[in-house]
């Protein structure tokens, strides 16, 4: 049986990006970053709204930015690896690999 884990990054005004699309107030050191990266591992499918998926589409090509420590690396092909669906009604291309992308935001319940 597959096991759905949940986890979200954000900022006390519920934000992840701030209003340039940045999020380096959230940028781990080299522990926190090994541990997530040890937390994600194991993940085989990101769902992401438009504004997240355009946030962590950097990890696309973030290995071929020189200089990055391994941590980085090692980040950027466990995202790589994963699938990702988006969803989105105005996004209509994807710019990295192993995605899908549905065109409505889904449906919540009414609790």
């Amino acid at each position: 049986m597959a096991r759905l884990i949940y986890s979200a990054i954000a900022s006390l005004d519920g934000y992840v990006a701030d209003e340039d699309g940045n999020f380096d107030w959230a940028e781990p050191d080299e522990e926190v970053h090994t541990f997530v990266n040890d937390l994600e591992r194991p993940v085989g499918t990101y769902l992401y709204g438009r504004r997240m998926y355009e946030v962590m589409v950097f990890w696309e090509t973030a290995h071929t930015l020189a200089g990055e420590p391994p941590v980085v690396q090692d980040f950027a092909e466990i995202w790589q690896a994963a699938d990702k669906i988006v969803y989105s009604k105005t996004l209509e291309t994807l710019s990295s690999g192993r995605r899908s992308t549905e065109t409505s935001t889904p449906k919540r319940s009414g609790r």
